[in-house]
């Protein structure tokens, strides 16, 4: 929260400021004295040109208990035609203001002023301060306090007595003269102070005043209390609010003698003052700044930090005098390092209160000592590092591109520490216009396994990139361009753009297959397998193709090693596909994702036996590896649990299932990959249904065993011929064991001295007549009979005179 609120936090970056009066000189290993011997900071006029200010001081002061800081005062009360500043110009300045007592001992007072509003155009050289005694209220005669000039806004009068009550007054000097005594001042009591508390701070000044910021600077109490000051408190008030209207901006004490103040309104004016702390609490509050417009004025400039072409760091403040032209201060860094982290500030006198900082860090610091260090030995880029590739033929190929290179850039090429030069087995170009540098060589031999470095250097600026091709690097590369070389040769001639390779069909055929190119009509492709030639395709009728051989029904005995070779006047190529081992089991596990993927899902059926799972794929291999499962475990087959192959059926037999059989059951098809799952749940109403129905084909079944049956022995016609004898036998099954009843002409019959009927053993029926009549013709049939069913069989006997034949014969 700002002024506008109760506090304002201040960030890392606030400028640490000291007594200006207090001239430091700069370590000579940090600031550089730029044009003379005696000065660190330089002013510039007009575009390109850099002169020195006469009288103008530069000063750099340095805190020895914090972080570095650093302060520029640059006089500007001279410009071209009056570098100097002359008596007769100048005016003796006004008086003083604002005399306050910092401290008071038995016989002594420490005063603090305010610089007068009017300086007289040349620089306050000093201050006169005269003292008188007031008894009972009536001044007494002035006397001096110090004969020779004191430098400081503050002073020690000496030699008063203790209890006494006097009055001062202020007079400043510059080169023109002592102006007039300031106002008396208050009466103030000289008793020793013996508060806790810290005395003012005194000497408030503004900086950097901005629409919305300003740094406001202190010196401390002379009194301090009784210990040590600890910390500052900055107050804030709109210039014409009243008293109540002071408000803190900063809760937490400022360790430092200065606060950089945020968030003002632009266009307001505001006053400011500043309280010391100590152990025993907050002391007197110091005497109010002049009002203070919160207003960044045209023209103002912040310190700019450059780094020149030769690597020099320099911090640059440009401000505006008097003169149309402005001017530039300038602090040069010689060798800057470490001690040189700090805040550095630039204030410009004589002017309306041009002031500047500028923070730098350690990370700031290190970038600009790269910086500098790049204008020193300036490198030149490269959009890519140096890098080998293979070209055509195996060709190898060591390139790299600077993003930029004069006509007059050169580039040496190294191996091993010795320079190449263009011959047979090197060839070198420079393309200036992209910067492409490259070296060609036709192959690789052992001898060039080492170090490749090409140099760059264009002006001053260099560069250089390496590659390292040893060991396993340089082997593979090597390796490679051979590779790559013999390939060129072999594609001269017929070849194979893809090698021998096979594919699966959706019905499960099994295509070899390889794609060729640079054919001629006079090209032959032979096929072998394990050896014999097995194909021939000859007068093909493409530059570029695919050849092809299919296996419709693949067997282990397909198993092998097949071959294609490509022949003609220019050459031949051969490609080899390995089918044995691991690579017919590749195949072969392709060749079952493909019938597991066409496998329907698992379903269930009851039988006589007891309850069946099947599912059917679009064909079935010999070779194919399935997996019975229940409950997710491997089913172990017995005489109760089977499983087979009906055509394309798989199927899992459970006889005579019980509810231990309920449960999950998958079939598993193997294709050497995650294989598939076909999945069935027999459990529930599943389960009570196909049970159901294996109860009713079951019972089916045995009748349809156990019912009567006439097995044969029937002929269907008889013809005998009269008084000859009739024995027919049939065979009867049946459990229980039937009954048998026989027939004429639909009519039962009984067994007699004519035709004797018996059943024996309750399998044979037999029937005979002795002599056989023309009365025992007609159509006869058996009927047997149990419980689980009937059947009959049936017969005619034709009986015939032999008279009667011969005459139908005639």
């Amino acid at each position: 929260m700002g002024p506008g609120g109760n506090a304002c936090p201040l960030t890392e970056h606030e400028p640490r400021w000291t007594d200006k009066h207090e001239t430091v000189q700069p370590s000579h290993d940090t600031v550089e004295r730029h044009n003379k011997p005696q000065a660190d900071t330089e002013t510039g006029e007009g575009a390109g040109t850099v002169r020195q200010i006469r009288d103008q001081t530069a000063e750099v002061d340095k805190d020895p208990d914090g972080p570095q800081a650093s302060k520029f005062t640059v006089d500007a009360s001279g410009n071209e035609e009056s570098a100097k500043p002359r008596r007769e110009q100048a005016a003796s300045p006004a008086p003083p203001h604002g005399i306050t007592v910092l401290e008071c001992v038995r016989d002594s007072m420490v005063l603090s002023w305010k610089q007068p509003t009017f300086i007289g155009g040349a620089d306050i050289t000093g201050y006169f301060v005269d003292y008188r005694q007031v008894v009972d209220g009536v001044p007494g005669k002035w006397h001096e306090a110090n004969v020779k000039a004191v430098s400081d806004r503050a002073y020690r009068v000496s030699e008063l007595r203790e209890n006494r009550k006097y009055q001062f007054q202020v007079r400043a000097a510059n080169m023109a003269g002592v102006g007039i005594p300031s106002m008396p001042s208050d009466t103030f009591l000289c008793e020793e102070w013996t508060i806790a508390v810290p005395g003012p701070p005194h000497d408030l000044q503004v900086r950097e005043v901005r629409s919305d910021s300003l740094v406001l600077l202190w010196k401390p109490p002379v009194y301090q209390g009784r210990d040590p000051v600890n910390g500052f408190y900055v107050d804030i008030k709109e210039g014409d609010a009243p008293e109540e209207a002071w408000r803190g901006v900063n809760t937490k004490a400022a360790e430092k003698t200065y606060l950089k103040v945020k968030n003002l309104k632009e266009g307001e004016t505001y006053v400011l003052r500043v309280r010391a702390q100590n152990k025993a609490g907050v002391g007197k509050t110091s005497d109010v700044t002049e009002p203070v417009l919160a207003l960044t004025k045209p023209g103002t400039k912040e310190i700019v930090v450059q780094v020149d072409d030769d690597g020099v760091i320099s911090l640059n403040f440009e401000y505006s005098d008097l003169t149309p032209t402005p001017n530039l201060s300038q602090t040069v860094f010689n060798s800057p390092g470490e001690d040189d982290v700090g805040v550095y500030s630039c204030l410009v006198t004589h002017t309306d209160g041009a002031s500047s900082s500028y923070t730098l860090s350690e990370e700031e610091l290190k970038r600009l000592l790269n910086v500098s260090h790049d204008h020193k030995f300036p490198i030149i880029p490269l959009k890519s590092e140096l890098a080998v590739e293979l070209q055509e033929k195996g060709k190898v190929r060591f390139w790299l591109q600077a993003e930029h290179m004069s006509a007059n850039g050169k580039v040496d090429y190294v191996f091993n520490d010795n320079i190449l030069s263009q011959g047979e087995k090197y060839k070198m170009n420079f393309d200036k216009n992209t910067g492409v540098i490259e070296m060609l060589m036709e192959s690789l031999t052992p001898a060039d396994e080492g170090t490749y470095t090409f140099q760059l250097k264009d002006g001053k600026a260099t560069n250089q990139s390496s590659l390292v091709l040893i060991g396993d690097v340089f082997k593979q590369l090597q390796k490679e361009s051979e590779f790559q070389r013999k390939e060129w040769f072999r594609k001269q001639g017929p070849h194979f753009i893809e090698g021998l390779s096979w594919e699966v069909t959706p019905d499960c055929c099994v295509i070899l297959k390889c794609k060729v190119g640079n054919m001629k009509k006079e090209t032959s492709a032979l096929w072998h397998k394990d050896g014999h030639q097995i194909k021939a395709d000859e007068h093909l009728g493409f530059a570029e193709g695919v050849l092809k051989l299919e296996i419709a029904q693949i067997s282990r005995k397909d198993a092998g090693v097949y071959e294609v070779v490509l022949k003609d006047e220019r050459g031949k190529d051969t490609s080899t596909l390995n089918l044995t081992d691991q690579g017919f089991k590749d195949l072969m596990n392709e060749v079952f994702s493909f019938i597991a993927n066409t496998s329907t899902p698992l379903k269930i059926t009851s039988t006589d036996e007891g309850i069946r799972l099947y599912t059917f794929v679009s064909i079935y291999n010999d070779l194919l590896q399935v997996t019975w499962h229940h409950k997710d475990s491997a089913i172990s087959f017995s005489d109760r649990i089977k499983s087979g192959v009906v055509g394309e059926q798989l199927w899992l037999q459970i006889t005579e299932p019980t509810e231990k059989d309920m449960g999950k059951y998958a079939i598993e098809f193997y294709d050497g990959k995650g294989g598939l799952r076909r999945t069935v749940e027999l459990s529930g109403q599943a389960f009570d249904d196909a049970f159901a129905e294996f109860q009713r084909l079951k019972a089916a079944a045995i009748a349809e065993r156990n019912r009567a049956r006439v097995a044969g022995g029937l002929p269907d016609v008889v013809t005998i011929q009269e008084g000859k004898a009739l024995n027919l036998t049939c065979n009867i099954s049946g459990n229980p064991v039937p009954e048998v009843t026989w027939l004429k002409n639909d009519r039962e019959i009984t067994s007699d001295e004519h035709c004797i009927l018996k059943f024996e053993s309750g399998k044979f029926a037999s029937f005979t007549i002795t002599g056989v009549n023309t009365s025992d013709s007609g159509k006869y049939s058996i009927l047997v009979k149990n419980k689980f069913g009937t059947e009959s069989g049936d017969f005619t006997v034709s009986v015939f005179i032999p008279e009667e034949a011969g005459a139908k014969k005639k």
